[in-house]
């Protein structure tokens, strides 16, 4: 029996340093287990398609020596490379947040490294963070089958690469999933803390705050004075630390409001988008962005079935919605960031084992697929 559960009333007794250890080592191994196992089979995947051909399908892109870490920065990677090196001399660059290429330049600086590398580096470290946070998150919640069960889904899904590319969407996933863990742990303030990081990786983390919210008031019964408890003042704490981005824009362009409108203009919803698609305008990947993105979609809607998953549906149903309503360029990797749809999922599969093996292999395959045509610059997003 373990030694921290209490017997008969008794205090529980202090673990060893070793019992620690072992049960730490425990709780990492599918997590690390299987964060090492997909990268390589991503990085093999790149290797060995560019080595067969390694001609890139658009410019700028150009492959130089063999594929490496380096074969996933492409696309909007670019913009972060642009970043790291010169900071914010474009406007154009105001739209991508700064926290992956800070810490890529302090890696690049440290260890020498390109920019390329450094930042894929810096986005995989967040990847595995990610998956050993929602690892503990999920199994709090369900239990460990189902913890396991939903962490295949979730890096399996076909869009989940993008937490191996030099994107901030694995800081993203990192840094809300431990604000929702330690919430539920009830250490608001850390939780406020982890959230405001997260807000300068990507701005639509701080959709998680409502699940912060709705936790503080859910952990002390509801009602009024669960409103004005002292700890409601930590909820400020991300929009201050992510406001901080906007003085540097006011300081640097005359104007917070410039990356809005640099981006606004090429937002689109998934509706109004697929119905220029239709009409031609639009280039055919974009339906299937549209179309696996109702993958996370339902599993954002089950979040409503338990009470238990309440604080994760304040976070994942809102932000499914909002990606649907503007974020159809990009909504591929975008879905594959919303992280809390993928244990309803993970609980109705854990019920089904017959399709367990199936439904993990058919994205996995399909994942590759993509992959092949990111490393290969196709325009893949």
């Amino acid at each position: 029996m373990s030694t921290d559960v209490p017997v008969s009333g008794e205090a529980p007794l202090p673990m060893s340093l070793g019992a620690r250890l072992r049960v730490l080592g425990a709780e990492l191994a599918f997590p690390v287990g299987l964060f090492f196992f997909s990268r390589l089979a991503l990085l093999l995947l790149a290797r060995v398609s560019l080595a067969f051909d390694n001609r890139l399908h658009r410019a700028p892109f150009q492959q130089v020596g063999p594929a490496g870490l380096d074969a996933f920065c492409r696309w909007d990677c670019g913009w972060y490379m642009e970043i790291a090196q010169k900071g914010y001399e474009r406007p154009q660059a105001t739209n991508f947040f700064p926290l992956l290429p800070m810490l890529g330049r302090w890696v690049r600086d440290a260890t020498g490294l390109s920019i390329q590398v450094s930042l894929v580096l810096v986005a995989n470290v967040a990847g595995l963070l990610g998956l050993i946070v929602l690892y503990r998150l999920f199994r709090a919640l369900e239990g460990e089958e189902t913890a396991r069960v939903s962490l295949l889904l979730f890096t399996a899904y076909p869009f989940a690469f993008f937490q191996s590319a030099g994107y901030p969407e694995s800081w993203m996933v990192f840094l809300t999933a431990l604000a929702l863990l330690l919430s539920l742990r009830g250490r608001h303030w850390w939780a406020a803390l982890a959230l405001g990081f997260g807000g300068l990786a990507r701005h639509l983390s701080l959709a998680a705050g409502l699940s912060l919210l709705f936790q503080q008031v859910r952990s002390r019964g509801g009602g009024l004075r669960a409103w004005f408890h002292r700890d409601m003042l930590a909820l400020a704490i991300p929009l201050v630390m992510t406001s901080l981005y906007f003085v540097f824009l006011w300081r640097k362009f005359g104007d917070p409001q410039i990356w809005w409108k640099v981006r606004g203009g090429e937002w689109a919803g998934a509706w109004a988008g697929l119905l220029t698609w239709w009409k031609g305008d639009w280039a055919p990947e974009v339906s299937l962005y549209v179309a696996l993105s109702f993958v996370p979609g339902v599993g954002a809607l089950l979040l409503l079935a338990r009470r238990r998953w309440w604080a994760l549906a304040a976070f994942g149903v809102p932000l499914m919605l909002v990606l649907w309503t503007v974020g159809l360029v990009g909504l591929g990797r975008y879905s594959a960031a919303v992280w809390p749809a993928f244990l309803p999922l993970g609980a109705w599969l854990g019920r089904h084992p017959a399709l367990r093996g199936p439904v993990v292999l058919g994205f996995a395959l399909f994942q590759g697929m993509l992959v092949f045509l990111f490393v290969h610059a196709y325009p893949i997003n």
